[in-house]
């Protein structure tokens, strides 16, 4: 019977023991959990701190950072193609005396522009004695002059004529491209100081020994700033897709391994993740990430990205 007893009473003495050491391990299994998720948020606070910049639109507009709408548009697929500027050879005239004789007057230089029936030379006929004018026959630029003061006038060309303000880029498609190049299909031309908006006008077979076809595109050239045997690129459209999200290529920064764009609210901007689609080069397609209608830098986003690094860095101190 004692040991009964003294079985109860040890058995109460651990029970009571025991007790609040199972609550201390549980208050302290708490606190750690608490200040594991204190840390935690702190952690989300400061990624979210560091993800996004306040700049004020003064500062922004002072530093260049531009941002637009972003929307539905069309992907462009070109096909590269080179060549150079030339002369079209249907506007080409070469001007000649009517009858042989002594040339008695010049009124036109090399280099000179010449509007249509402007007077170019005058040549005293051998047969009548009589002299006559010979004009311009169309405006231009006198390219050749063969003809000088006292010189004889025979079958030679005296001048050769030619309009500056249309001009041919002359592109080599060779067979791999063949198939995707027909007339009437748009082409940038790049001269390496501009781009131009213009269209195949037709393609010319060269010799049985030439791997390539000529495509002729025709440039507008008004504002005489080109010149024949510039060399040119010219990209080819041979296709054109819509897409309901697109975004200017120039605008996506690398974050975090991230391909991001930053979007501009009020004077925040924020660092947004996107997953991209089909690109053309110059605009990208957007799969998520990114709203119609949200705007995006596009101008000198890189200054925010290292503002971005710069804030994660400090905190990270």
């Amino acid at each position: 019977m004692r040991n009964v007893n003294l079985l109860l009473i040890l058995a109460s003495l651990c029970a009571m023991t025991s007790a609040p050491m199972l609550a201390a391990q549980d208050t302290h299994e708490h606190e750690e959990n608490a200040e594991h998720q204190d840390h935690e948020e702190a952690g989300e606070h400061e990624e979210s701190e560091s993800a996004h910049v306040e700049i004020s639109a003064s500062m922004a507009e002072q530093v260049g950072i531009r941002s637009r709408e972003a929307g539905s548009g069309t992907l462009v697929r070109t096909l590269a193609s080179y060549g150079r500027l030339t002369l079209d050879p249907d506007t080409i005239v070469h001007i000649r005396a009517r009858f042989p004789g002594q040339i008695v007057n010049v009124n036109a230089g090399l280099g000179d522009s010449v509007e249509a029936g402007d007077r170019l030379i005058t040549i005293e006929s051998n047969d009548s004695l009589q002299t006559y004018t010979v004009t311009a026959p169309m405006s231009g630029t006198v390219l050749e002059r063969n003809a000088n003061l006292g010189g004889v006038a025979m079958e030679q060309a005296l001048f050769t004529i030619a309009p500056l303000d249309i001009l041919l880029a002359e592109l080599k498609i060779f067979p791999g491209q063949r198939q995707q190049v027909a007339p009437g299909q748009m082409v940038r031309i790049d001269t390496g100081d501009t781009q131009i908006e213009a269209s195949i006008r037709d393609i010319l077979p060269q010799g049985d020994d030439s791997p390539y076809v000529i495509a002729r595109v025709q440039i507008d050239n008004s504002d005489g700033l080109l010149a024949p045997g510039r060399l040119v690129t010219g990209h080819i459209v041979v296709e054109r897709m819509e897409a309901p999200l697109v975004i200017e290529r120039r605008a996506l920064q690398s974050l975090d391994n991230s391909q991001v764009v930053f979007i501009h609210e009020g004077n925040a901007f924020e660092a947004r993740p996107v997953e991209l689609g089909l690109t053309d080069g110059e605009f990208v397609e957007v799969l998520s990430g990114l709203r119609t209608g949200e705007r995006y830098v596009v101008d000198n986003s890189y200054l925010i990205k290292a503002d971005i690094e710069k804030s994660g860095a400090e905190h990270a101190h």
